[in-house]
């Protein structure tokens, strides 16, 4: 399966793909303001007509990885 690692232009439209995203299955948010969602989630966006920009296709094995060994944080 494919993931995206995609941000909102704001935060109204981020709540609201995080509300309509959440009621139908997983989403990961991360502390930098992005969220990794499944491909076909990706395309949900797509037709409630929420628009988001895509940084990146991951496939299952790298969100995994990067869960678990996440950046560390700035100083």
């Amino acid at each position: 399966m494919k993931y995206a690692r995609i941000s909102f232009p704001s935060r109204d439209v981020a709540v609201r793909a995080f509300h309509e995203l959440a009621r139908r299955g997983r989403i990961i948010s991360l502390p930098d303001g992005q969220f990794i969602v499944p491909e076909a989630a990706a395309a949900f966006l797509q037709t409630r007509g929420l628009t988001y920009q895509t940084h990146e296709w991951m496939s299952e094995d790298y969100v995994t990885q990067a869960l678990r060994n996440p950046a560390p944080n700035a100083v």
